[in-house]
């Protein structure tokens, strides 16, 4: 568990996961036998191991959870199973949980003499450094990480290796490096046939608290290039002649992952890219680095060379290539501004020379940048819950967007992590709207009537909130919730971006910024992205009503002052009508929702939701 104290009545609080893929383990893998090379760095697009190399039970992938791996894309095993909650008998004591178990390998006609190792590195989760840029949990001292062979003469698994819980902190200490490597020499002759395969375990222990929703997935373990071939030396870490992308591809904006496609700016885009490369041998390297920026239909709309450059080699000393043009591209390529939602691909390449290295997967990766309804700072992935603590019965936490243009507020989509006996879903919660005035929530300008409770769909699933009535904004605005009591409500939270300055929370008198790197899985969600849930206002609330509704020739505001501005817009957030006074022709508009805004004076009325009928 992370924890940073801010003040003396409430913290912020990073909790791990509890959400996974996962599957029973089983006894060995059973499919066609894999020849050496036996070899996964993990980099190919997808959230489980691939099934030609593994039978999987439980592991995910993932890009962002390894803190700089050898390469892209990480193994990790951790507490949970395939339906999002704590594998059965998961207690305080120690109990088992992943297996990341290989194919069967083609070892028959292969002996000791052959020089057969298996190596990989292995990463506790947890981090390193200050607490709050940890990701993830770290293993305790109980816990553990296993490697197995199997024996297919009597069916047996056979431990060969094992490391017990610990934190980087202590392995960068006693090595230098975070990450381990880790070679395993096959000398049995009773794993030469093609039945031998091999497995990763871990054992697992979730810590003890009293305060509800707090408890979780834990004790994270990575792993990455897996390489199981003969005629290798297991003393010493090797050379690898490969050339690889080590963080995952960023965003081309500036600030956000995602944003509305009518909210989108030329000026919203990047100067230029961070790209972290790795040249795994043990000399420079010449590699050539490229982007294109790829349209929906497949047409390259732009593309980028960055040339030529030497790559250093990573070890000893930990380097990555630090060349401008390979390192921090310019970013020569603005999205066209328009209404209309849109989807690219940004396609990354690193290869060494003109003909590439040992392993291709590696040397490629994706983007898919978004321009829909939606505003999004993190990628994504939840790689801890966040919450609030505190002695108050109320907290209230708000995060900031700063939007171009006029629009319609919808909907908001959120990603709850689950908790131990899924404690988080019973804690109420009212989503609130509020204007920004000097960075910080002030006026609020919309809340819920009643209080909603999250919908736990599961990891990096993202439930779709639609507000009770559509809310016209501009400018800064913070979107969140009013919490009715003090549990945790364990909300998604990604490490890999950092949008701590427009997070704030409120458990007294004034607000507070955060402190914890990373973004919310929060996203406002405008125009179209959810009618279901819009309801009209009741007059008594804010004196103010449409008649007829369903309307076909002309809509009467009922409550409305003469010279009030009255403007309809459609569900992409478009104005399509407008007038001075109370009543509006209709007749020229398509049947459909629309939202109705009116103004009084400087005064913006919460609008309501009108259905053309002709």
């Amino acid at each position: 568990m992370l924890c940073a104290g801010l003040t003396l009545q409430a913290q912020e609080v990073l909790v791990p996961l509890q959400w996974g893929p996962a599957v029973r383990p089983g006894t060995k893998a059973v499919a066609d036998t894999v020849r050496l090379p036996f070899f996964d760095d993990f980099a190919k697009a997808g959230a489980l191991p691939t099934g030609e190399l593994w039978d999987n039970h439980g592991v995910t992938i993932g890009n962002g959870a390894g803190l700089l791996p050898p390469t892209v894309g990480v193994a990790t095993l951790d507490a949970v199973g395939a339906d999002g909650r704590l594998y059965d008998g998961a207690t305080a004591g120690v109990f088992g949980a992943d297996t990341l178990c290989s194919q069967a390998l083609a070892l028959g006609g292969l002996g000791p003499e052959d020089s057969v190792v298996l190596s990989f590195y292995y990463l506790p989760g947890g981090g390193w450094g200050d607490l709050w840029l940890r990701i993830g949990d770290a293993p305790e001292t109980g816990d553990s990480l296993m490697l197995e062979f199997y024996r297919a003469a009597d069916s047996a698994w056979v431990p060969v290796w094992s490391r017990g819980g610990t934190e980087v902190d202590s392995l960068v200490a006693a090595t230098g490096r975070a990450w381990q490597y880790v070679a395993v020499a096959i000398t049995d002759t009773a794993f030469f046939n093609d039945g031998f395969a091999f497995r990763f375990r871990n054992l697992c222990s979730v810590a003890a608290t009293s305060k509800p929703g707090l408890a979780g997935n834990c004790d994270y373990w990575h792993l990455d290039y897996v390489l199981v071939d003969q005629g290798r030396t297991s003393v010493g870490v090797p050379e690898f002649r490969d050339v690889a992308f080590v963080a995952p591809a960023p965003s081309l904006l500036a600030h956000y992952q995602a944003m509305p496609a009518r909210q989108y700016r030329q000026s919203e885009m990047a100067a230029g890219l961070e790209m972290t490369i790795a040249n795994l041998y043990g000399s420079p390297l010449a590699t050539q680095y490229q982007y294109a920026v790829v349209g929906a239909g497949g047409d390259t709309l732009y593309r980028y060379d960055g040339g030529f450059e030497n790559a250093p080699a990573f070890l000893p000393d930990g380097s990555y290539q630090t060349a401008q043009a390979h390192a921090a591209p310019a970013v020569g390529y603005a999205f066209p501004e328009g209404e209309q939602q849109r989807e690219y691909t940004i396609v990354h390449t690193v290869r060494e020379g003109v003909g590439g290295d040992m392993h291709g997967d590696n040397d490629t990766m994706r983007f898919r940048q978004v321009l829909a309804d939606y505003y999004a700072y993190d990628d994504g992935t939840a790689e801890n819950g966040y919450g609030l603590t505190s002695t108050a019965s109320r907290v209230y936490l708000a995060y900031r967007f700063d939007l171009n243009a006029e629009d319609t507020l919808t909907a908001l989509d959120m990603c709850f992590n689950r908790s131990l006996n899924g404690e988080n879903e019973d804690v109420p919660f009212y989503i609130t709207v509020w204007r920004c005035e000097n960075g910080v929530p002030r006026e609020v300008l919309y809340r819920d009537h009643s209080g909603r409770r999250p919908v736990i769909e599961g990891l990096d699933g993202f439930h779709r909130y639609a507000l009770e009535e559509a809310v016209v904004v501009g400018d800064s605005i913070f979107v969140g919730f009013e919490q009715a009591n003090n549990y945790f409500i364990n909300l998604g939270f990604d490490r890999n971006g950092d949008a701590s300055d427009r997070i704030c929370y409120l458990t007294g008198t004034e607000w507070q910024q955060s402190i914890l790197r990373g973004a919310l899985m929060m996203r406002p969600c405008f125009g179209a992205a959810a009618t279901v849930g819009i309801e009209e206002r009741r007059a008594e609330n804010d004196g103010w009503s449409l008649y007829p509704n369903p309307a076909d020739e002309y809509v009467q505001m009922e409550g409305v002052a003469a010279d009030a501005e009255v403007w309809v817009y459609d569900m992409n957030g478009k104005k399509v009508a407008g007038a001075k006074g109370n009543r509006i022709e209709t007749r020229g508009l398509p049947g459909g929702v629309y939202v109705v805004r009116c103004v009084d004076g400087k005064k913006a009325v919460v609008a309501k939701k009108l259905i053309i009928k002709h």
